[in-house]
C-alpha cells in the first residue's frame, strides 16, 4: 500500500487542499474485486415483498451485495471489507398504527360477538352478526397489514465513514435468518483487518478512496457521502 498522506498541523483548519490529499492519491496498489471469484454467498428471500438479497464472499477481501425487486432492475455493489466496522448495527421499525388500529378492532369485535350472543333483540340479531362478520374482517386485515410494513434490518457501517456499505432488510424473521450471514461478514472483516494492517493515515486514505468508489457505483447518497468524507477528515486531524 502507499505511503500516507501528511497529517494536518496541529490546530489548523480542514482545507481543501487536505480533502484532494486524502481522496484522490494515485498511488493505489490494490486489486479491483474479482465478481467471478465467489468463496461463499448467501440468499434471503423475503417472498411477501418479492425481494431477494445475495450477500457473497469474494476472494481478496471482498464483500458484493445484490438486491432483486419484482419487475425492477437488480441492483449492487461491492465493499472493500477492512473498511467495514465489525459490529453490526439492528434496527426493528414496527408498524405501531396499523398494530393500534389492530388491537382496536379485536375490541370492537369481541364486543358485537358478545351483544349477538346475551342480548336477544330482532333489531341485534339483525345487523349483529354481519357487524361481526365486518369487523372480523376489518381485525384480520389490520393484523396483515401490521405484519407486512413491520420490518428488520441488519446493516454493517463503513469503519471511520459510519455511513451503512452493506446490508439485509426485510419482514419479520429476518434478524434471525440473516444470523449465519452476519457471523461469516464479521469474521472476513477481521480477517482483512489482519491481513492488511495499515497505519491509520494510510487507512483514513484508502477508505476515502473506498467511500468514493462506493458513491461511484450508487451504493451511497450524496448526503451520505459528504457526511463520510467529513467524518474521516476529522478522523484524520
Amino acid at each position: 500500500m502507499s505511503a500516507a498522506p501528511t497529517m494536518l498541523r496541529a490546530g489548523s483548519g480542514i482545507g481543501h487542499s487536505e480533502h484532494i490529499s486524502l481522496e484522490s492519491d494515485s498511488s493505489e496498489t490494490r486489486a479491483k474485486p474479482d465478481l467471478g471469484k465467489t468463496l461463499v454467498s448467501f440468499e434471503l428471500r423475503d417472498r411477501a415483498r418479492g425481494i431477494a438479497t445475495e450477500i457473497a464472499i469474494l476472494a481478496d477481501h471482498y464483500l458484493a451485495c445484490s438486491t432483486r425487486r419484482l419487475r425492477l432492475p437488480e441492483q449492487g455493489h461491492n465493499v472493500d471489507l477492512q473498511f467495514i466496522d465489525p459490529q453490526p448495527v439492528v434496527f426493528r421499525y414496527i408498524a405501531w398504527r396499523w398494530l393500534y388500529a389492530a388491537l382496536a378492532l379485536s375490541v370492537l369485535t369481541a364486543a358485537s360477538i358478545l351483544v349477538e350472543v346475551y342480548l336477544r333483540h330482532s333489531l341485534i340479531d339483525r345487523y349483529s352478526l354481519p357487524s361481526s362478520i365486518v369487523l372480523g374482517t376489518a381485525t384480520l386485515c389490520s393484523y396483515l397489514m401490521c405484519y407486512y410494513f413491520t420490518t428488520e434490518t441488519l446493516f454493517f457501517v463503513s469503519l471511520h465513514g459510519r455511513v451503512p456499505v452493506a446490508g439485509i432488510s426485510g419482514g419479520l424473521g429476518t434478524l434471525r435468518h440473516a444470523r449465519p450471514c452476519a457471523a461469516e461478514i464479521v469474521k472476513r472483516i477481521k480477517l482483512a483487518r489482519r491481513y492488511f494492517k495499515l497505519s491509520k493515515g494510510s487507512h483514513l486514505r484508502d477508505e476515502m478512496r473506498e467511500h468514493t468508489r462506493l458513491f461511484g457505483q450508487g451504493a451511497l447518497s450524496d448526503k451520505q457521502y459528504a457526511e463520510a468524507k467529513l467524518r474521516i477528515l476529522k478522523a484524520h486531524d
